[in-house]
């Protein structure tokens, strides 16, 4: 635990600065042990998209699926849902893992208070997916009739990221809406 972890909630740092715990609160939401297991998983999304991606380009003859198999993931994967957009639904989601990436990874311990507005780009670009990786979900069964497990894989890190992120966010919102104020969860 650093020194700033320990420092009572809205008090000020040894050095004079604010301490890194939002007013208020008794956790850092945008301490590293929060991000961290955030990034890692973004990047094991980023991972399967790339994957899915590079079977929509034809790089790989067939989709890799141990559930439904091949045949199936296929499917999915080909359906005109998947190509309704210039790019494969894949390469786009593999991008936007690496927007919640690069926007979660930018900034300190601190960012909430000093960089308020990329967390709420971040908060922005997870919501964005973990919404799309919930309709495409929903679409698999009701539409392709089909199933992916690496698309379902996918879609629950992007629902799961989204249940994590939002007190980084929330403390960001409040300190943008007061910048002066203390920041209260709720």
């Amino acid at each position: 635990m650093s020194v700033t972890e320990s420092i009572p909630t809205g008090a000020v740092a040894p050095s004079g600065e604010p301490s890194d715990i939002p007013p208020g609160w008794d956790f850092n939401p945008s301490a590293w042990r929060e991000r961290g297991p955030l990034l890692l998983l973004a990047g094991l999304g980023l991972i399967i998209s790339c994957a899915l991606a590079l079977y929509q380009f034809g790089v790989f003859p067939q989709p890799w699926d141990p559930v439904f198999g091949a045949a199936s993931s296929a499917r999915v994967l080909r359906s005109p849902i998947s190509q309704m957009l210039p790019a494969p639904d894949a390469s786009l989601g593999a991008l936007a893992y690496a927007a919640e990436i690069v926007t979660g990874a930018i900034g300190g311990r601190a960012r909430w208070r000093t960089l308020p507005g990329l967390v709420l780009l971040f908060g922005l670009i997870v919501l964005g997916l973990g919404v799309v990786s919930m309709l495409l979900l929903i679409f698999q069964g009701a539409v392709v009739h089909s199933w992916c497990a690496l698309c379902l894989v996918s879609a629950a890190i992007s629902i799961f990221l989204l249940s994590m992120v939002p007190g980084e966010v929330l403390a960001a919102a409040q300190r943008i809406r007061n910048p002066h104020e203390a920041a209260t969860p709720r």
